[in-house]
């Protein structure tokens, strides 16, 4: 009886502890089901000293380094620079590397400086390089690319290295010598950018950075741009800038697409600045409004931004105090971000309906649907047609964004004030965009027994088309093409 007993009081100690189990692998559950999100990591090498006089010097590629590290950490990576490095500064610099790469998520390599091939495999050059009497003096303490890649690729992370370092082999040219730099054993989930086609030489440029770091610079930092888009731009703005003798190249078997500006940090104040500097300059208004004919609002706006940079803009006319900009240096950061929506807003009524004054009302709320759109594509949360035309896959985008902005919406139709709220905004805000799937297509039919007869005609069959899986992307990752990835 006693035996009875006690199996019975256990029965409910057996039930709490299995509640108390399930309760507490939920709660595990549900605090990895939403990571914090981890560093990105950047090592930035620049090389520009050599100690060898057989070596060049490079006059751009310290600033390349200096430069690309400043847009990186505006970007939010956690920056490692390096400039003229020794052998021995290359090791310390990646032993410190490699102590972070437990909290990153994506690593990016770059360097600048002077590279070779031989045999096939490529090195970077050290500013304490030899001079390079032989093949084995000359890559004695050279680092070796490929180990580089093994070092830090994984297919738990992505990988970017992008490579300005083909210059002239300082070997010349012979049997196990070769120009440029040459296709590498791409890692797992890594991209590879070459700033020229393997087995070609870049130039150092004539101003304060290289053609291709040029190119980068100018879009790293252009918001919603993937890094496939990116490397476009860049490929044919480096091969503008040097008249065809440098075309970019990459290699990837990336798992998914990645944006540089996924974490990007923009200071309201300075957005509102540069667009009212805009504004107040006739040409350079006319600039952003050809812009705005190809990018959505924040991107033209920091496209034209750039030529602005060194170049002195009046202050409006009328009085004004100036750029927002100069007046929220001295308020808190709600008050500086409402006064910068508050210039924002004006702005855009004169940019977006007051340059349609003489249009109907109907075309003035066709050009703010489709400037809230095209917003919202950049933001991530529209990833349908840009059409002016706000019907429910807008409505749903939009609810989408307020949803992860934590935002009560006001009204879910478009605003000026809507728009301002949107061109202030910046990196991904919706990691899943809001898509409107198409009705399926109806096709003809010949399958099925035949309808036709004497004195009948031939009876109307349709089916609804079925949805294919979408292709398998291609095997790239031993293949090379120019103009891009193959």
């Amino acid at each position: 009886m006693t035996h009875r007993h006690g199996f019975f009081l256990r029965i409910p100690l057996l039930i709490l502890f299995v509640i108390l189990s399930t309760v507490g692998v939920r709660a595990a559950v549900e605090q990895n089901a939403s990571p914090q999100p981890r560093n990105r990591l950047a090592i930035i090498i620049g090389n520009t000293n050599y100690q060898s006089k057989r070596l060049e010097h490079l006059a751009n590629a310290v600033n390349d380094a200096t430069k690309l590290s400043d847009s990186l950490k505006r970007l939010n990576f956690e920056v490692l620079t390096g400039t003229d490095l020794t052998a021995d500064g290359f090791a310390k610099l990646f032993h410190a590397a490699e102590a972070k790469l437990p909290e990153s998520s994506a690593v990016l390599i770059f360097y600048a400086g002077h590279g070779m091939q031989v045999q096939g495999e490529n090195y970077l050059l050290p500013i304490d390089t030899p001079d390079p009497e032989n093949l084995d003096k000359l890559t004695a303490h050279a680092v070796k690319l490929n180990d580089v890649i093994a070092k830090f690729a994984s297919r738990d992370r992505q990988t970017f290295i992008f490579l300005d370092a083909c210059r002239n082999n300082p070997l010349g040219s012979g049997a196990n010598i070769s120009n440029g730099l040459a296709q590498v054993e791409v890692g797992e989930n890594t991209f590879v950018a070459f700033a020229t086609q393997p087995g070609n030489v870049t130039v150092d440029g004539t101003g304060e950075n290289s053609p291709f770091t040029t190119a980068l610079l100018k879009n790293v930092e252009i918001p919603g741009l993937s890094i496939s888009d990116m490397m476009i731009r860049v490929r044919n703005e480096t091969e503008a800038l040097t008249v065809g003798r440098q075309v970019p190249w990459d290699q990837s078997n990336l798992r998914e697409q990645f944006y540089f500006t996924e974490q990007q940090m923009l200071d309201p104040a300075q957005l509102s600045a540069s667009l009212s500097r805009i504004l107040s300059d006739p040409d350079a208004k006319k600039k952003l409004q050809i812009e705005l004919a190809s990018n959505d609002l924040q991107t033209a706006v920091l496209i034209v931004g750039q030529t602005l940079r060194s170049v002195e803009i009046p202050a409006p006319s009328g009085g004004s105090a100036g750029p927002v900009g100069t007046q929220v240096a001295n308020l808190s950061s709600t008050e500086s971000v409402a006064v910068a929506r508050q210039s924002v807003v004006s702005g855009l009524e004169t940019l977006i309906v007051g340059a349609s004054a003489g249009e109907a009302e109907k075309d003035k709320a066709g050009d703010l649907a489709r400037s809230i759109q095209t917003e919202l594509r950049r933001l991530g949360c529209y990833r349908m047609q840009v059409d002016g035309d706000w019907g429910t896959g807008s409505i749903r985008a939009l609810t989408d964004y307020y949803k992860n902005t934590k935002q009560v919406a006001s009204t879910p139709e478009p605003t000026v004030g809507l728009l301002g709220d949107l061109f202030l905004r910046s990196g991904r805000i919706c990691k899943q965009p809001v898509i409107v799937k198409a009705k399926p297509a109806k096709v003809a039919s010949d399958n099925g027994p035949s309808q036709t007869g004497p004195g009948r005609k031939a009876a109307k069959r349709t089916q609804v088309a079925p949805q294919r899986p979408a292709a398998p992307p291609p095997d790239i990752s031993g293949g090379i093409g120019i103009g891009g990835v193959f």
